[in-house]
């Protein structure tokens, strides 16, 4: 069992009618050195230490957007914060094994948080592109305190007409992976959509009644199947659990819905932001892209020529 602390977050961007606009479903995040470091402080009982108390926002670089860096866990502060929010303490709850809150301690956190784009975007816009919490002897200045996790992710443009929700799950036992991340997406497609499967395997998988890659990815790999030979058998399962465990949120790409899944990726992200509604920014068609791009790695490429963004919804 794996018990190093593990992060989710999840962002969800409102309009002024609370109606969601963009739902970016739950995504991993590096836990910082630091976070060890405070947790040490906190047993210790050391004066002045407190635990999570701000959640930091940041602009980052504007290089950024056309190649996107990776944090590192050494990192102890954003690249370029521009403000924080106090967490009061009913914006932290403990979650059960049914990611239930639960007043009772368990090892599993859920922080939430509401960044008003009237609040931070006054001039216009706030351009976002990296969080973390803070704690330890953090204040309400920049840069303070011990840094917790590090986000850094696609540019949101915080408007004042947007309300960016956001959660976090901190697990300190087993990895307690959200359940929207186990979506089923595409689960329903044919096995032959597979990349090296071919009519032969296909045929072969069939007869042991396994029609979809749902099915493919929920079977044991390393059982026998005649004439498929089992390194063969092992990496069409990975593939197919890439494609079933895809978290892509294709709600605010609707319109697009009759486009191959080919075609979107070959297309440039401004050309896609240009055909869609407000709330859909160059780096969430970049995200959105790169999320699928997965699929260039597990399906075959003839089936991504056909495979319409509906379809594989729908699948």
């Amino acid at each position: 069992m794996n018990q190093r602390i593990r992060g989710h977050y999840r962002d969800i961007l409102t309009d002024r009618r609370a109606r969601t606009r963009w739902d970016s479903g739950w995504r991993s995040n590096l836990i910082v050195q630091n976070c060890n470091v405070l947790l040490a402080a906190l047993l210790k009982r050391q004066e002045g230490m407190q635990g999570i108390l701000y959640w930091a926002i940041g602009q980052g670089d504007g290089a950024w957007d056309s190649s996107c860096p990776s944090p590192s866990s050494g990192d102890s502060r954003l690249c370029k914060e521009v403000a924080r929010l106090a967490l009061a303490p009913d914006r932290i709850v403990y979650l059960d094994d049914s990611e239930q809150a639960i007043a009772s301690p368990s090892d599993c956190l859920e922080i939430s948080a509401e960044f008003s784009g009237a609040t931070f975007a006054r001039g216009g816009s706030q351009p976002l592109r990296e969080f973390g919490l803070f704690g330890g002897d953090a204040t309400d200045q920049p840069d303070t305190g011990f840094m917790i996790d590090y986000v850094i992710h696609p540019c949101i443009n915080l408007t004042p007409d947007w309300t960016l929700h956001r959660k976090l799950r901190l697990a300190f036992g087993a990895v307690a992976i959200p359940q929207e991340y186990l979506t089923g997406f595409g689960s329903t497609l044919p096995v032959s959509s597979i990349d090296g499967i071919g009519p032969g395997y296909a045929s072969d998988l069939l007869a042991q009644g396994i029609q979809s890659i749902g099915e493919l990815g929920e079977i044991d790999p390393l059982q026998s199947l005649r004439n498929i030979p089992p390194v063969k058998l092992r990496e069409f399962c990975a593939k197919a659990r890439l494609v079933t465990r895809l978290h892509v949120n294709p709600a605010p790409f609707a319109p697009l819905a009759e486009r191959s899944i080919s075609s979107l990726l070959s297309e440039r992200p401004e050309v896609i932001v240009s055909g869609l509604g407000g709330g859909v920014t160059l780096g969430l068609a970049t995200q959105f892209q790169d999320e699928l791009a997965m699929l260039q790695i597990a399906l075959d490429d003839t089936q991504l020529q056909h495979i319409t963004l509906g379809s594989l919804i729908r699948g």
